[in-house]
């Protein structure tokens, strides 16, 4: 029998995905949302980071469409764009620019704005789902007969009505990195669960382009750009992503603190600036379409609900709620959604009383594959404020070298696109069959002798040969 009332705080995509689980478990599932959600794909003030570069993981993709058939379908309908990184990217990577060779996972690019407005039309298909936009969630509601318990949450409308009280059965705090339910709980009396940080003092900067596809060079083959820095010599970072409608983003990301311009000027003066001109060629050939926004809310942080000792009935939270990834690695989305199938497994498999705790336990389970993948990254930049696990440091050497050998067997590319993607854990790299196929590519370049490395040549070699291009 279907229980009551589930409410859902916050419309962000790790709570769209959990309304979509929990419309299966409730006869009714509210989300309550401070913005007013606009008419198709459209900017919206609750998701400031929307105007940056978004990568929807390989992963994220196939269980967005388990969770709302026909997603995939809308999407390229509506402009997304497939792509193969593999051969569709030129990437530069420390040592040069990457081979260009065809891998086996394709990925949708596009606006988050499309995404998030696609999964909410698709959401509100759904007879038992309600959203509630222009309120504020303000605290929760309580009763302590054997044990203290969430029962609501209090609302306040930002337009005009009088404040009220939505009762439930299950309380769900998915209002993102910003969330106020700590504080909330603290107020109860309760402690608030502990939190570990690590912040590489990482910023964005991002500016939209419209792109004329007859502007561009016959033999500019990619789609899309992604240049690594240097950290020796350059702390910038420089992305090309097209989206749809026949536009493109591009963002910069400053590493230790060296954040990215955010005057329009001066932003296309660091293009420029970067190791190689292709982005800013691009540029060049494109009209901007925004002006520049900047985005600095960007450490990882891990609120343990999983080591909490209090009890609290009826709640749970998800998403970047619990665990917040720096977002530069494309995370945040497919965690959310895989959360939510974990909240699903636990209220199908668990007692009302046991879901808060056991959901807890497996939500932290999974991301701490994430976590590590995040934090493992960003010890590598100097500066990095957060106590850095003793694994890491050991595995950080061998993480290197297989990263650096990856263009030279597309055996180990494969691999680490897969974890990237979440296809596969993070133990699929330290698999002796993979361990093997890296310690034989170090030893050819041993063997052949290390080569330095290099500031690649401005611009990637210009051939539709799909397996030339490299340095």
């Amino acid at each position: 029998m279907a229980k009551q009332h589930a409410i859902v705080i916050g419309g962000s995509m790790a709570g769209l995905c959990a309304a979509r689980v929990l419309s299966g478990f409730y006869e009714k599932v509210t989300i309550i949302d401070r913005d007013a959600y606009p008419a198709g794909a459209h900017e919206r003030p609750g998701v400031p980071q929307s105007r940056h570069v978004h990568a929807l993981l390989a992963r994220g993709r196939i269980e967005l469409d388990r969770l709302f058939p026909g997603f995939e379908k809308t999407m390229l309908e509506r402009g997304a764009i497939e792509i193969n990184f593999g051969s569709d990217f030129a990437t530069l990577r420390p040592t040069g620019w990457a081979v260009r060779r065809p891998n086996l996972i394709t990925t949708l690019f596009a606006s988050r704005v499309l995404i998030e407005a696609t999964i909410r039309e698709l959401l509100r298909r759904l007879p038992n789902v309600e959203l509630i936009e222009r309120a504020d969630a303000i605290g929760f509601e309580t009763n302590r007969a054997d044990s203290l318990r969430v029962t609501g949450v209090k609302v306040i409308p930002r337009d005009s009505g009088a404040p009220f009280t939505l009762t439930g059965d299950l309380i769900i705090d998915a209002s993102g990195r910003s969330t106020k339910c700590p504080a909330w709980i603290e107020e109860m009396g309760l402690p608030m669960p502990a939190e570990t940080v690590v912040d590489s003092h990482t910023g964005y900067a991002s500016r939209w382009y419209k792109v004329n596809p007859a502007s561009r060079p016959k033999d500019w083959w990619w789609k899309g750009i992604w240049i690594d820095p240097i950290a020796a010599d350059s702390s910038t970072a420089g992305v090309m992503f097209p989206v749809e409608g026949e536009r493109m983003i591009v963002t910069m990301a400053g590493i230790g603190g060296k954040y990215p311009p955010s005057g329009e000027e001066e932003f296309t003066a660091r293009l420029a600036q970067l190791r190689s001109p292709i982005i800013a060629s691009e540029v060049a050939l494109a009209e901007p379409i925004s002006k520049v926004y900047s985005y600095r809310q960007m450490a990882n942080r891990w609120r343990h609900y999983e080591k909490w000792n209090a009890r609290l009935d009826g709640f749970v939270a998800l998403g970047d709620s619990t665990c917040a990834f720096n977002p530069v690695y494309g995370q945040g989305m497919t965690s959310g959604a895989l959360s939510a199938l974990i909240l699903g497994e636990c209220l199908k498999n668990n007692s009302d009383l046991e879901v808060p705790r056991k959901f807890f336990a497996a939500q932290a389970r999974f991301q701490a594959e994430p976590w590590g993948l995040a934090t493992g990254a960003d010890f590598r930049i100097a500066g990095t404020e957060g106590t850095r696990p003793l694994i890491s440091r050991v595995l950080d050497p061998l993480l290197g070298r297989m990263f650096e050998v990856a263009g030279d067997d597309p055996n180990i590319g494969e691999r680490i696109g897969e974890v990237i993607n979440m296809i596969k854990p993070p133990s699929a790299l330290f698999e002796m069959s993979l361990l093997a196929m890296i310690a034989k590519a170090w030893s050819r370049r041993l063997i052949k002798g290390k080569p330095a490395p290099a500031l690649a040549t401005p611009m990637p070699p210009m051939t539709l040969a799909p397996t030339v291009v490299g340095a």
